[in-house]
């Protein structure tokens, strides 16, 4: 028999975690919280995975979702996730406010904090936050190119570099096709898992640049 003290704290922290919209909406866009493990009156921290350290929250890696007899048999294959970033972009409510915080790298700085008056501001803003410090229009147009090159190499059944992704992606990639999932049942799995690869890419690029000329531009792995 489960823990019935276990059973209502989980209760009690889904309750707040979907207490408002905002919390809802970055809950629901891949957004992790930090710790739920703090006094009900202290403010939850919330950040985004792709720009955390490794480890960070707790979040699973790449690698966690490969079975470990395959990971012993094939440890080259596997390495251990590399990451130039040592903080990561938050988002904590303060009073009726929220707070953001920019993430920071070997080679980017944070941004000035900034502060949202309203929830609908906040969620507005967040395709801009998660891509930070690329601009949207730079992501989309990195996203276009990956499609692009993903397709056309398996029209011509040629490599393309393939890319670890760390979370949202995971788990985006695992609910396709799944009841209840982020994507529908209808349509293309394989055509949504390649939307899915190419914001995991857009990703890595930008992780890639955030550790400067030692990572390679436009490279997700260390070189």
């Amino acid at each position: 028999m489960e823990d019935p003290e276990k059973e209502i704290r989980f209760i009690k922290d889904s309750i707040r975690l979907l207490k408002d919209d905002v919390e809802t909406t970055l809950l629901s866009r891949g957004w992790a919280v930090t710790d739920l493990d703090v006094a009900d009156e202290e403010p939850l921290e919330w950040f985004w995975p792709p720009t955390a350290p490794v480890g960070y929250g707790g979040t699973r890696e790449w690698g966690d979702t490969v079975p470990a007899d395959l990971r012993e048999r094939r440890p080259g294959m596997y390495p251990p996730r590399q990451t130039p970033w040592t903080a990561p972009t938050r988002l904590t409510k303060e009073g009726e406010h929220w707070r953001l915080d920019y993430g920071a790298a070997i080679a980017q700085r944070p941004d000035e904090s900034k502060r949202y008056s309203s929830e609908a501001e906040l969620i507005a803003d967040l395709e801009r936050i998660e891509w930070w410090p690329m601009s949207v229009e730079e992501a989309r147009r990195i996203r276009c190119e990956r499609v692009f090159e993903v397709i056309s190499a398996a029209a011509w059944d040629q490599h393309y570099q393939a890319v670890f992704p760390t979370e949202p992606y995971l788990s985006r990639v695992e609910s396709v096709g799944e009841p209840g999932g982020r994507f529908p049942e209808q349509g293309s799995r394989s055509a949504q898992r390649q939307l899915i690869d190419a914001d995991a890419w857009v990703s890595a690029v930008r992780t890639a640049r955030a550790g400067g000329e030692s990572w390679g531009t436009g490279r997700p792995e260390k070189q």
